[in-house]
C-alpha cells in the first residue's frame, strides 16, 4: 500500500469574518420591531397619512428602510464589508426606524 499524501490546505480566498455576539435577545427584539412596522404599515397605512397631501412619503421610506435592516440583522445574517455590516446592524435599523416614526410625528 502506498501512502497517499493530503494535498495541503490551502487559506480560505475571503478572511473569516467573526461573528458579533448575540445582543441576548437583541435580535429577536429588533426583528419583532420590524414585524411590528411591516404589520402597521400593511394593516394600517393611514398612519403614514390620511389625505394624499398629508401623506409623509419621506417618512416611509426612512421608516422601511429601517425596517428592512432590522430583518437582515434580526435574522443573524452578518454582511463581511464593513460598510454594510454598518448598515444592516442594529443601531442603523433602530435609527432609520426611530428617525422614520419621528418625521411622520413631527411633520
Amino acid at each position: 500500500m502506498s501512502s497517499s499524501n493530503p494535498l495541503p490546505r490551502k487559506a480560505p480566498v475571503t478572511p473569516l469574518v467573526e461573528k458579533p455576539a448575540p445582543l441576548g435577545g437583541g435580535r429577536v427584539f429588533i426583528f419583532c420591531l420590524s414585524l411590528t412596522v411591516m404589520v402597521l404599515i400593511s394593516a394600517w397605512p393611514h398612519f403614514l397619512g390620511s389625505t394624499p397631501e398629508t401623506m409623509n412619503h419621506n417618512a416611509a421610506m426612512v421608516l422601511m428602510l429601517g425596517m428592512s435592516c432590522g430583518f437582515v440583522y434580526g435574522i443573524g445574517f452578518t454582511p463581511k464589508l464593513r460598510i454594510w455590516r454598518w448598515l444592516f446592524s442594529a443601531w442603523s435599523a433602530l435609527g432609520l426606524m426611530l428617525l422614520g416614526v419621528l418625521m411622520r410625528v413631527m411633520g
